[in-house]
Formats: C-alpha cells, structure tokens, sequence
C-alpha cells in the first residue's frame, strides 16, 4: 500500500498482526473518544451505545480508566453479554427497554458520559438524555455526550436540553496522537488489560468476502471479522 510517511507507525515484527490490525480504526476511535475526548476518570460514569469493534474498544478503555459503572447499550443481547469480557458492568436492551430510563435508573440524574457509536438519529438524541444534568452554578456542570458514530440522517434537538442543565455535546473522530497511542494501546494487549484477541470473532477467506459482507449486514458478527489473504 503507497500511503503518506506520517501516517505510519513503526511496530515490532513480533506483534501479531492478525490482531492488532484492529487498532488502526476500531481502536483508536473508540478508546481515543474515551481518553482524549471525554477524558474519563475513575469513578466516573460512562454509558457506550452499540457494543461493535469501536463501542466495545471504548468500554475496554473506560475500563481500564477506572470508570464505573460502565453501561453497556445494543439491540442485540449477545452482544451486551459480549461486552461484559471488555469490562461493562451492565448491559441495557434498547430493543425492549427505554434505554435513558433503564440508564436513569442505574445512575439516577444520568451518567457523566455517554458515547454514540452507532451514529443512527435515535442514539444521538439518547445520548445527551442520558447524561446527567447540571444547574446554574458554576460548579454544577452536566455531563459530556460525545458523538463517535458517523450521522446516517440529520438530527434536530431542543438546544435547552444542553443550556438549561450545563451539559456538554461533542463529537470525536478518536482524537488520537496515533505516534503513542498505537504502542499505548500494543501495551495493553501484552499486558492482558486489553483482550484484543477477543475482538476478532470472525475470520474469512478474500473468496468468502461476500459471505462476510451479508453476516455484517445482517449482524451476524460479535466483534469484528478480519479478511485473512
């Protein structure tokens, strides 16, 4: 691949790299959210909406953090039960669940952080619902909502829900420095803090890549799936 020098990061030829590909994107964009955008702290709060490669990396991040509870928040229950091996402490089914409510619930007056990474309408409006309020003190801040899925549709709110309680609303590309983050997060892996390994659930052959484009689609895959040439 012919790409710019200053998007490269050297690693050992020893590094699995059937693994760590995965940290290029997943990653760096959903820990990257977790410590340079939202800047989690332990004891804080944190809810992860859609428990894919990205949310998962970031409720893997929050976990390492010291955050606490981390709510971890899917369609699907396999997925949530997944989450819990990345460090969610509990996991919400907004299939048939008010996830704000069961949020609220948990952490009454909201979270102190709530992440989209899903990017769909419903969860970039959930997100700054389920953070919690503040007031109009200086010193009663709200809580952070932190938009890392990409938008699939245009979104419109009551801008009174972030004024009138103080909170915050941003979005997050990962906002990594990729030079020490990318070894950071290698760390983590060699020191069993990250289970990386366990992200990648699904592995196909450059034949298969039709049958593993339809088990994305459909969302047959638990972590990510890896193309192996």
């Amino acid at each position: 691949m012919v790409t710019f020098a200053d998007k490269v990061v050297p690693m050992s030829a020893s590094e699995p790299t059937d693994i760590t590909c995965l940290v290029g994107c997943a990653v760096l964009t959903g820990a990257g959210a977790v410590l340079h955008t939202a800047k989690v702290r332990r004891g804080q709060s944190v809810a992860v909406f859609g428990a894919g490669g990205v949310g998962l990396s970031a409720i893997g991040a929050a976990a390492i953090a010291g955050a606490d509870p981390i709510i971890a928040v899917d369609l699907v229950d396999r997925k949530l039960q997944f989450a819990r091996e990345f460090g969610a402490t509990h996991g919400i089914d907004a299939s048939d669940t008010d996830p704000v409510k069961a949020i609220w619930e948990i952490c009454p007056g909201g979270v102190d952080f709530a992440l989209d990474a899903v990017g769909a309408p419903t969860t970039a409006l959930q997100i700054l619902e389920a953070v919690r309020q503040g007031g109009p003190r200086a010193d009663n801040q709200g809580g952070t909502a932190v938009l890392v899925g990409i938008p699939v549709a245009e979104v419109s709110f009551d801008l009174n829900a972030i004024l009138l309680y103080q909170r915050n609303y941003c979005g997050s590309l990962g906002a990594t420095e990729p030079d020490t983050d990318f070894p950071l997060f290698l760390d983590w892996l060699r020191e069993g803090k990250f289970p990386l390994e366990k992200l990648v659930t699904d592995r196909y052959s450059l034949d298969q890549i039709e049958e593993a484009r339809v088990a994305l689609e459909e969302g047959q895959i638990l972590g990510r799936a890896i193309i192996e040439i």
